[in-house]
């Protein structure tokens, strides 16, 4: 595993645990010499996840989106960055440039980008650990949410048992980097079709 994609939020939040646990996770990856992309921003998480893989030592690759980049929110320590014309083209490159995902808390954007990954996953697009970091419960709601699409049959349980979830950055981690993946051609089966 080569890099690993960190989609969290343009904002710190309100709750000071989500800065120190975004940081545990780009420690973590880095002890592993493993490099970060992201959103390319210099603010929120986004800039702490950044700014804590730089200083690690290593290489982090920042994807921007055109309009975001106009306003000069990328971060200038980068040595790469691409700049997206749309949203589906970032999410494409999020997923050329990346051997797994790991979402930490964020808002709207960190949602839309979880979902695509799912989406992509299930529909055999790609084949990539993907996991949540659950800092302080942040997540629970969406965790009942996807428990009762599978209760009702809208989810498959294979599906959902692919999803990582901690609250603990350093076993995210270790969970995503050591996730075994069901090969390619298993994917029509975690449908339930």
């Amino acid at each position: 595993m080569k890099n690993i994609s960190i989609f969290c939020g343009a904002h710190e939040g309100n709750n000071p645990k989500y800065g120190e646990e975004a940081k545990k996770v780009a420690e973590s990856i880095a002890k592993k010499g493993i490099n970060v992309v992201f959103g390319g921003g210099n603010v929120g998480l986004m800039k702490i996840i950044s700014d804590t893989a730089l200083d690690n030592g290593v290489e982090v690759l920042g994807i921007s989106l055109k309009s975001l980049h106009a306003l000069e929110l990328a971060n200038p320590r980068l040595k790469e960055i691409v700049v997206a014309d749309t949203l589906l083209d970032r999410k494409d490159e999020f997923m050329s440039r990346s051997d797994a995902f790991i979402v930490l808390p964020g808002g709207v954007g960190s949602l839309d980008e979880l979902a695509e990954i799912m989406a992509s996953n299930q529909l055999g697009i790609i084949n990539k650990p993907v996991g949540i970091l659950n800092t302080e419960g942040y997540y629970d709601h969406l965790l009942s949410w996807f428990n009762k699409a599978v209760d009702e049959g809208f989810i498959s349980p294979a599906n959902l048992k692919e999803l990582l979830v901690s609250d603990s950055p350093q076993e995210l981690v270790e969970m995503v980097v050591n996730h075994i993946r069901p090969s390619d051609d298993d994917w029509t089966n975690r449908l339930g079709l």
